[in-house]
């Protein structure tokens, strides 16, 4: 994959671990100036690679999200492509779920893609290009026992690229949300996965692909897109393109 993104500017978060990390190496490995964010500041620090950037940041302090992406813009001159990954989980009867951490779940899942999408939007519509891939699951197209707090945050972020797909696609922006397709181990899937599940698991690296593809779409490309990590990834491995 190296040298599909040369020249240009990545953003991915939750990039600590899982998904997050392996797209964000992968983007680094392709050639792209990738910065990685999570409010785990410890974690991400140790990614080391030629062209990673961790830098800390919560997703729940909006002045926190607008001033990290201003410092980035300020740094690279723009960002071509962000990566919204961050995300949680948690498994509860609607009545046993608390006003709190409901709230937080949609603000982690939903607003700060919001919030991320906010501060990129002005400069991929000013430069007429950029794309937009917006971590999504299973969870946003089927609903799940238990799972009431995460399918609506991922029923959010389907309609929310939905629109975005409109908005942005008429200044050349591609907006996708990407699945991962397949069981994929994660630390988030080490705690909602059973035993079956888990022997068919994929590492996060598996999938990296398709994170790299979809970052050099622009709206004549992929758009508008449900799309599998995985059977993306495969497909790219099998034209000899990953």
């Amino acid at each position: 994959m190296t040298g599909k993104l040369d020249g240009k500017v990545v953003v991915v978060t939750g990039a600590a671990r899982g998904l997050g990390r392996a797209a964000a190496q992968a983007c680094a490995k392709a050639g792209a100036k990738t910065y990685a964010l999570d409010v785990l500041g410890n974690e991400v620090a140790a990614l080391e690679a030629p062209n990673l950037f961790p830098r800390q940041m919560d997703l729940l302090d909006a002045a926190d999200v607008a001033a990290t992406f201003a410092r980035i813009e300020k740094e690279a001159g723009r960002i071509d492509t962000l990566i919204n990954n961050a995300g949680i989980i948690f498994f509860k009867p609607i009545e046993e779920t608390s006003v709190e951490e409901w709230d937080r779940l949609q603000a982690v899942n939903l607003r700060g893609p919001f919030l991320c999408t906010r501060a990129v939007a002005p400069g991929m519509k000013a430069r007429r290009s950029g794309a937009i891939i917006n971590v999504s699951s299973r969870a946003g197209r089927h609903g799940g026992d238990d799972e009431s707090a995460y399918c609506a945050s991922k029923f959010g972020i389907e309609g929310f690229s939905r629109a975005l797909s409109i908005e942005l696609g008429k200044y050349n922006v591609s907006v996708n949300t990407l699945t991962p397709g397949h069981p994929v181990h994660t630390s988030m899937s080490e705690i909602t996965y059973d035993a079956e599940t888990r022997k068919i698991w994929k590492e996060p690296e598996e999938m990296a692909p398709a994170f790299v593809h979809l970052a050099t779409q622009d709206a004549t490309g992929i758009h508008d897109q449900y799309v599998s990590a995985w059977d993306l990834s495969e497909q790219l491995r099998k034209d000899g393109l990953a």
